[in-house]
């Protein structure tokens, strides 16, 4: 997996504030205990004495839990139990309080207050977010794709070991997603951990969230275009071909000329006809065949779509269609044997044998030692009733399926071999070959000459030149039956 999540600088730690001027009226006595419980449970923090510390926050929630009922107005108080709440690790209920305790605040007026508040939820929201950006950090450092599984004891370990920094860092990114709600840079980075998680179902839902309270962030746009479009893969890699289906053309619903869509989609099609039956199989590689062609309209610098898409349409039984994009990727990738082949074959199925002839003519020009290319054009020979020409190459063809080159071919020829006195003979008007090959079938022995950059070839048997093979031009004349 390649995604590439920019995360932020991590922020500087803000500090907390102390200094709230006291009321000019008679507060509400939890208000007032609660306030000096978190007074005195900093103090008691700051000496290290984390025994009284933790007992005085304990008290703090209380006595400002009864404050908040009995006189709820009292903003103030209501700052210090956020402060309270996320002393003793609630940070839910301490982001409710903050958000709660800023609102009363901006209704009052009071800027200051507002900016004390505001400042002591970012301290612990701060804190939270580094130390999830910190151990995301840890878990890549560790082992850096954690989708990719472990190739050895050592790598399982620092995978484990990635895990658990990971499952940290979500705690963390939690815990200031909680206490500093509806913060789309911490969303993201929530999100981020399950996409190096891979699981991209869990991040998807999280950037749902986010853009339903912050609909133009455009980086959590982002993020959730390439979640959906992992998890879309993630389904086709795990064979849920209809959930995959369904997701892409969702997908493709926003974001209708996505190439990498078009051929996502194309490729769970493609998987699901190769699962059809009987007359279902067809038309089902036709739908597959229509999302690889859209999908190379688009991109039309990947052969592959093009390459997909005439295979698609060849099992669909479409062999116009499939010509046509055979000719899209052999252009788009020229000289590609495979593609050579495939096309080759199409034409001769649409009995354009003289097309299919010249094709595979050129093809063997720039690859002489193909074997499947001597094969095929026998074959195309052969149906276009070129007789002759059929068995020329089934010559070639026999030789370098039976046989094996001598190590010297010049030594070879020049031998005592099969090729006797026409050897000779060869020779003086050939030039030595550039490889020779011997060979057996049906109990017979034969002597094959190769002159790959002539492309022709010199078949001996019994002493005696029965053959010439020769691929550099088609046949001349009608054929023969």
């Amino acid at each position: 997996m390649n995604l590439r999540l920019a995360l932020p600088v991590p922020l500087l730690v803000a500090a907390m504030v102390l200094g709230v001027s006291a009321p000019a009226y008679a507060r509400n006595p939890h208000c007032a205990g609660g306030i000096q419980y978190v007074v005195g449970g900093l103090r008691d923090k700051g000496k290290g004495n984390l025994e009284d510390y933790q007992r005085q926050f304990q008290k703090a929630v209380q006595q400002l839990e009864q404050c908040a009922t009995e006189d709820p107005e009292d903003a103030e108080a209501a700052g210090y139990l956020g402060w309270a709440y996320a002393e003793t690790g609630d940070f839910a209920k301490a982001g409710t309080a903050f958000e709660s305790a800023i609102e009363k605040l901006k209704t009052k007026g009071d800027l200051k207050k507002v900016e004390w508040a505001t400042n002591n939820r970012d301290s612990y929201w701060a804190n939270a977010f580094n130390d999830g950006i910190g151990k995301i950090g840890a878990a890549q450092a560790a082992y850096a794709d954690y989708t990719q599984p472990p190739s050895n004891d050592a790598d399982k370990t620092l995978r484990e070991e990635a895990g658990k920094r990971y499952q940290e860092a979500i705690a963390s990114l939690t815990n200031a997603s909680l206490i500093r709600r509806n913060h789309p840079q911490t969303i993201r980075n929530l999100g981020s951990v399950y996409v190096f998680l891979g699981d991209f179902k869990k991040a998807t839902e999280i950037y749902n969230s986010g853009l339903a309270v912050a609909p133009g962030d455009s980086a959590l746009t982002e993020s959730l275009r390439l979640s959906r479009t992992n998890y879309a893969a993630q389904l086709l890699e795990e064979k849920k071909y209809d959930e995959a289906i369904s997701f892409f053309q969702d997908l493709l619903k926003a974001d209708a000329n996505n190439g990498e869509l078009h051929s996502g989609l194309a490729d769970a099609l493609f998987q699901k006809a190769q699962l059809a039956e009987g007359e279902a199989k067809k038309p089902a590689f036709k739908i597959a065949g229509d999302s690889y062609a859209k999908a190379f309209s688009l991109r039309g610098d990947s052969p592959d779509l093009a390459f997909n898409a005439a295979l698609a349409y060849q099992n669909a039984g479409e062999m116009a269609l499939a010509e046509t994009q055979w000719r899209n990727a052999l252009k788009a990738k020229p000289g590609d044997v495979e593609t050579i082949s495939s096309l080759a074959a199409t034409l001769a199925e649409n009995k354009k044998y003289d097309e299919a002839i010249t094709l595979l003519i050129e093809g063997l020009s720039a690859n002489p030692k193909k074997e499947v290319l001597h094969r095929q054009l026998g074959g195309v020979y052969t149906k276009a009733g070129y007789n002759a020409k059929a068995n020329e190459e089934l010559m070639v063809f026999l030789a370098m399926k039976n046989g094996q080159p001598a190590s010297d071919a010049s030594a070879a020829a020049k031998g005592s071999g099969p090729a006797g006195d026409a050897g000779v003979k060869a020779l003086a008007s050939n030039g030595p070959p550039e490889d020779v090959i011997s060979w057996e079938a049906s109990g017979e022995k034969y002597d094959s000459w190769f002159y790959w950059s002539k492309r022709r070839a010199l078949h001996f048997k019994s002493g005696i030149q029965i053959a010439l093979s020769d691929w550099s031009k088609g046949p001349s004349g009608a054929p023969k039956k």
